[in-house]
Formats: structure tokens, C-alpha cells, sequence
């Protein structure tokens, strides 16, 4: 490999990272959060005041200057301590990547007195080896280094000085917003996005009272992010405010906001979509609708509807739709049926109905290229989208149905497209029987419309209460149920009243590599490991919740599947121990993923999961 020197050009970003490859992912997710504490506001990307140019200590700091960091909270003695460090440790790593001698950074906290008195000859040396480093470094090659590390080294990064927090905000893409109530001397939602010209993916909620008591606060809102630079390239918006946003509004930042793919709000009065046709390459959309806390009088958002056959009908290029919370008389959901021809995956929650007579009607218009369809809580409508998907879905292969739909719905539904599904959810503690998993079972070989066989190959069930040891049989027998690789029982009387019945099935289902039996509380040891020993493919098992379990279940695991398993799920199983959990983690060779309660790891558990880089929660 050939060595760099300071004399040497700057080297482009592609030859120092064939010199120098990364492990780190090539995304930086910052997280800027604004809280109220001890009635002073604390941001954790931390600005330009906290540093002096080059990241040594600044001459003097006027008076101003004091008091804002006095105000944000940002210059307590202890934390600035431990930020250095971080800092320092930051640079240092990244030095030894580049082949530049380690940067001695000053003490922000140190005074000029002090610096002294420890040696100029040191702290010169610190200002050569940040110099070479700095002209080694240009300014692409850091925004490339800056977008492999990890969120966490932020704000030590924001520290080292001026230029590299001003490059870190150049390579944020993705930034989360937690907007407060206005405090004196806060900074505004614009001069905050001003630092992030570059941002695909955007987040900002806000609990500000001010927004539920005063009209058109959420819109200000909304507006302050539609004239931010980087609103142009934005691809993601999260929009959670706490009032609702009006159609106007997203009407008139539409253009501000033309590269959308993804967009989610959280409240929209009055209920219209028509805004929806400005945004050209919008994807994905969902609205978290929640009834506002005081009554609005605003007038209804005019529909405009063509389904008069005036104008022909566009399409709208969305292909995802999450809807919460509408109603049987909401109008001006009948656009957007209309509209959704291109509609593959569609979410319902908590909703009462479809919209109101014409909606209603026009819904059935974006069923037929739908993939997966989800009810959550929709009791009431539940079984009239079961009948209208089993004669219109014909490509659906993905169906979750929570709490609603009645047994002969959803019996209709599964002899009509069960043969094509390849994932089926179901919480339906008193509606589902064994004969919905007899009619999964039932050998026709073939599925009537598409000629496919079964290829099924997740099957969920959530407390479903009425399932006896004979339907799931069944169904393991079946050339459905031999397809499955994927099995979840949470919380399921069957699994804890039959002995035996999890051997059947780990050994009747061959391929299944991930397996949940969360929240079966009474589930023993004895169960776990003869199950265990059948299941040769297993790569992923819950056990959230199982509170009889012990450290027994790990062994087993251990000896039967520890060189295969790469995600454990142990939370919530107080009689696990300690030491056991330790034994697990550093002897499962493809451990990559541990879910457990942080105090459950001891100081040599934690030591050898940080090295293997394994993720704890």
C-alpha cells in the first residue's frame, strides 16, 4: 500500500477509500432535540460558539456570547470535559485511518494561563499534526469519513472546529426535530434547517399548546420548513404537529416541496386531498389522523371531483397509504379513491368507514393491484373489504387483520385468496377457529386465478384464544404449512395447554428459520429445548415475555443452534440469569442481535459484545 505524505496532493475520495476502506455505514442520522430543562433550552448539536477557529481556544468571549451559552445550557464545566474527550478520541481515530500523527486538542475549558504553563513545545506540535491532517484532508474526503461514522460521534465531531461543523452539517442527510414552546431566545425552526442545506429526510414534531389554541399555527409551522433551502431536496417529511394542518397550507408549500417520495402528518382539517396531484413523485403517504381537542368551524375544503366524466381522471403515482381514523361521513375521501389505481399496499386504522355515500362506493376502485392490505381495529368495515378483496385482490399476497372481521368473512377470504398469500397476521382472539387453518390447509394444489402454488411463508397468530393443537397440525402437513419460515404463536393458550405440539411442529416445518413465542408466560424449559432440537434452519427466536423460562433455555439453544442463531429476544424473562446470558453472548459464533434489558449484562458480557459489534435492544 502506498504511503501518503503531507507533501503529497490531496488524493481524491475514491483513492482514499481504496486506500483506507471504512466499516461504518454510509449514512449519518442526527438527531437535533430542543428540551426544556431547568427553563433553559439544551440542543445537542452543539454550535460554532463552543469552539474557536482551528478548534483551539477562542481569545476572549464577549459578553453576548456568554450569556447565549449560559442560556442554551451548553458550557457546563462536567459535560464539556466529557465532550472533549470525545473529541479528542474522535480526531485521534480518525488520524490513525489517515496516517497523520495524533492531534493534542486544547481544553476549551483550559485557560490561556494554563495552557502555558504546560509547554508551548506541546502545543505546537498539536497545531503541526492538526495542520498536516487538515491539508491531507480536503474537504470531500472528511464529508466521506463523516457520513461512515456513527450518530453517536456527532457532537465530538461538532467539536473538533469550525470547518469540520460546518462540513458534518454539509454531510447530515437525515435530522429529527423535537420542537419545544416558545422559550426567550430560542431559535427558530428556519435558522436551525439554514445549517442543513443538504437534507433528504426530515422529521419535526411539536407539542406547542400555542398551535391547538391559535388557527393556522401548525401551517406556520409548516411554511418555516417549506422555505428552508434544503426543502427542495427533502425526499421524507415526518410532519407531527399538534394541531392539524390545512389543505391550503400543503397546497400552497406544495411546489417547496416537489421531490417528495414519503410524506406522513399527523392531523389534516378539513379532510381533502386534492393537494395531493402537486406532489409528482409522492410514493408513500400516511395520515395519522387524530380528532383536534376543540371544535374547528373552519368551511369544507372544496372536493372538486371529476367524477362527473368532464376531465379525465389522473392518476396519482402513490403506491402506499396509511389512513387512521376516518369516517362513514367524512367527505372528500372519494377523490383519492378515484385516484389510487396505482395503490400496492393500503393501511386502515381505527376507522369507522370509508368516507361518505361516494366514497364509499368509489373505494373498491383501488383494490385490484394491491399486494398487502392491512386492518387494524376497523371492526365495523372489516368484513366488507374481506369480501371486496377476495373478489377484486387478485394479486394480494400479504393480509393483517387485527381485532375485526367475523368468521365467515374471513373464511370466505382465505378460500378465495389464502392459496396465494405469503404472509398472513392475525390478532383475532375470539374470531379465529381451525377451520380458517383447515381452509389454509386444504390441498387444491393450485390457486384458481394465477395457477401458483401455495407460498406461504409467514404466518402470524396473536392471542388467538379459540386455536386448538388440531388446526395447527394440520396446517404443519400441509404443503402450506411446509413452506413456512417464518411462525409466530405470541401469547397463545395452545402453545402452553398442549405438550409436545412445538416439537410437531419444528419437526413437520423444515424450513422455518424464525420463530416468536413472545408473551406465553407459562412455557418451560422442558418445551423450548426438545423444540429446539428439531429446528435445524433457526436463525431468529423471541422468547419476550416467557417468564418461566430459564437459563436452562439458553443452554439448550446454545447447544443445539449456537452456531447458527443470530438474533435472541430474552427481555422480560426475569429468571434467566446473568451468568447465563453471559455464556450465550460470547459463545453464539453469528450473534448479532441480543434484545435484553441493559442491566441483565455483566461488565464482561458488555466488554465482548461491544468488540463483536453485536447490537444490544
Amino acid at each position: 500500500m502506498a504511503e501518503m505524505t503531507c507533501a503529497d496532493p490531496k488524493p481524491s475520495v475514491d483513492a482514499w477509500l481504496n486506500l483506507r476502506p471504512m466499516r461504518n455505514p454510509p449514512h449519518v442520522n442526527l438527531d437535533v432535540v430542543l428540551l426544556e430543562h431547568h427553563g433553559a433550552l439544551q440542543i445537542v448539536d452543539v454550535g460554532e460558539a463552543a469552539v474557536g477557529e482551528g478548534g483551539h481556544e477562542p481569545d476572549a468571549l464577549p459578553g453576548a456570547l456568554d450569556s447565549r451559552l449560559a442560556t442554551f445550557n451548553l458550557h457546563d464545566p462536567a459535560g464539556d470535559r466529557v465532550r472533549e474527550a470525545q473529541a479528542a478520541a474522535l480526531v485521534d481515530r480518525i488520524a490513525v485511518v489517515v496516517g497523520t500523527p495524533p492531534i493534542a486538542l486544547p481544553s476549551a475549558g483550559l485557560s490561556r494561563r494554563k495552557a502555558a504553563r504546560g509547554g508551548g513545545a506541546r502545543r505546537e506540535r498539536g497545531r503541526k499534526a492538526e495542520t498536516a491532517m487538515d491539508v491531507v484532508l480536503c474537504d470531500e474526503l472528511v464529508q466521506e469519513i463523516l457520513r461512515r461514522l456513527p450518530s453517536a460521534d456527532a457532537p465530538s465531531v461538532s467539536l473538533v472546529s469550525k470547518r469540520w461543523l460546518f462540513l458534518l452539517r454539509s454531510s447530515t442527510t437525515s435530522l429529527s426535530l423535537s420542537v419545544p414552546p416558545n422559550l426567550p431566545n430560542s431559535p427558530s425552526l428556519s435558522s436551525i434547517l439554514a445549517h442543513y442545506s443538504f437534507l433528504s429526510e426530515l422529521t419535526v414534531v411539536s407539542n406547542r399548546k400555542e398551535e391547538e389554541e391559535a388557527e393556522g399555527g401548525a401551517d406556520d409551522l409548516l411554511f418555516a420548513i417549506a422555505s428552508a433551502a434544503c426543502s427542495r431536496r427533502l425526499t421524507r417529511l415526518r410532519f407531527i404537529p399538534a394541531a392539524p394542518v390545512s389543505p391550503s397550507a400543503l397546497q400552497s408549500s406544495a411546489t417547496a416541496f416537489a421531490s417528495l417520495t414519503s410524506l406522513q402528518i399527523a392531523s389534516l382539517f378539513p379532510l381533502s386531498f386534492c393537494w395531493l396531484s402537486s406532489l409528482p413523485f409522492l410514493k408513500r403517504f400516511s395520515l395519522v389522523r387524530s380528532r383536534p381537542k376543540r371544535r374547528l368551524t373552519q368551511e369544507p375544503f372544496p372536493d372538486n371531483d371529476d367524477s362527473g366524466g368532464k376531465n379525465p381522471i389522473v392518476m396519482l403515482p402513490m403506491e402506499s397509504l396509511s389512513l387512521s381514523g376516518i369516517y362513514a361521513t367524512d367527505r372528500g375521501v372519494s377523490w383519492l379513491w378515484r385516484r389510487c389505481g396505482n395503490l400496492r399496499w393500503l393501511q386502515l386504522r381505527a376507522c369507522e368507514g370509508t368516507g361518505e355515500c361516494a366514497s364509499s362506493l368509489a373505494f373498491p376502485l383501488c383494490l385490484p393491484g394491491l399486494l398487502g392490505l392491512e386492518l387494524r381495529t376497523c371492526r365495523s368495515i372489516a368484513d366488507r373489504i374481506l369480501l371486496l378483496a377476495a373478489d377484486r385482490c387478485r394479486d394480494l399476497t400479504s393480509l393483517l387483520l387485527y381485532d375485526g372481521g367475523s368468521r365467515d368473512a374471513l373464511h370466505h377470504f382465505i378460500q378465495r385468496r389464502g392459496a396465494a398469500l405469503h404472509t398472513l397476521d392475525l390478532r383475532l382472539p375470539l374470531d379465529l377457529h381451525n377451520d380458517h387453518l383447515f381452509a389454509i390447509a386444504v390441498e387444491n394444489g393450485y390457486n384458481s386465478d394465477r395457477l401458483r402454488r401455495h407460498w406461504l411463508s409467514s404466518l402470524r397468530l396473536h392471542s388467538c384464544c379459540l386455536v386448538t393443537g388440531d388446526g395447527l397440525r394440520s396446517l404443519a402437513l400441509s404443503p402450506a404449512g411446509a413452506a413456512i419460515e417464518e411462525l409466530a404463536l405470541v401469547n397463545c393458550d395452545v402453545v402452553e395447554r398442549e405438550s409436545g405440539l412445538l416439537t410437531f411442529l419444528s419437526q413437520s416445518m423444515q424450513r422455518l428459520r424464525r420463530l416468536d413465542l413472545s408473551h406465553n408466560e407459562t412455557l418451560t424449559d422442558k418445551e423450548v429445548g426438545s423444540m429446539l432440537a428439531s429446528c435445524r434452519n433457526l436463525v431468529e427466536i423471541r422468547l419476550k415475555g416467557c417468564r418461566a423460562l430459564t437459563g436452562d433455555s439458553l443452554n439448550s439453544l446454545l447447544k443445539h443452534r449456537g452456531k447458527q442463531v443470530q438474533l435472541l429476544d430474552i427481555s422480560r424473562c426475569p429468571a434467566i440469569g446473568n451468568e447465563a446470558i453471559e455464556k450465550f453472548a460470547t459463545n453464539a459464533s453469528r450473534l448479532c442481535q441480543l434484545i435484553i434489558e441493559e442491566d441483565k449484562l455483566t461488565e464482561a458480557a458488555r466488554a465482548w459484545v461491544s468488540r463483536k459489534a453485536i447490537k444490544i435492544g
